[in-house]
């Protein structure tokens, strides 16, 4: 399917997706405070799905007009096979993520890549840092946490200055994140059985 599309729109309603695993688990890989608060809006986007809807800005209407030139430029960088996907889950068809792109080597998926189009201020931070930038940790380990890939490449681009690639591998966050996944889909479930039927008018409140 395609990206920002009603029928991808409609996919991800109600499940928990990698641009919100952040809100599971920290940078410092501390559960977050914001359970509830997603649990809630989960529940909503399953009743009220017209609601879903990219909540884009100009940052993102950046990335989004120039993630492909971002992604030829990858692929002639790091010789690599890029494809464009619609939206991933786990087996459990619970938890999903959309990747900007999956990589191919011999024909088969092996890893993914997460692109991002910052202004030139951030792209140089992250360029000098040389570090997956912590506001989008949790995003690319639950990419890997989705798919099972062992690895995933973070791009960060912005034309006239070098591009930024960094190689993220599984490590100890990953674990936690992992983990914090399969807490919070029992969570959620006990959530959802006692809130529905009060969001719905068919329990007290």
């Amino acid at each position: 399917m395609e990206q920002r599309s009603e029928e991808w729109f409609r996919a991800r309603a109600g499940r928990l997706t990698a641009s919100n695993f952040g809100r599971l688990l920290t940078p410092t890989g501390r559960d977050s405070s914001q359970w509830e608060s997603l649990a809630i809006e989960l529940c909503c986007a399953c009743i009220r799905p017209d609601e879903v809807q990219w909540e884009g800005n100009f940052h993102t209407d950046r990335g989004e007009a120039l993630e492909p030139e971002a992604c030829e430029e990858f692929s002639r960088l790091m010789g690599l096979e890029v494809e464009e996907v619609g939206f991933v889950t786990q087996d459990n068809n619970l938890i999903g993520c959309s990747p900007d792109r999956l990589i191919r080597v011999n024909g088969a998926f092996v890893s993914g890549l997460e692109v991002k189009a910052p202004l030139s201020k951030n792209h140089a931070r992250y360029l000098l840092k040389g570090e997956l930038p912590d506001e989008y940790k949790g995003q690319v380990h639950g990419a890997m946490a989705v798919t099972g890939f062992p690895c995933w490449y973070f791009m960060s681009y912005c034309p006239g200055l070098a591009p930024f690639i960094k190689k993220v591998c599984r490590d100890d966050y990953t674990a936690k994140l992992e983990d914090a996944l399969e807490r919070f889909v029992i969570y959620y479930a006990d959530f959802r059985q006692k809130t529905m039927p009060v969001l719905l008018g068919r329990g007290e409140s």
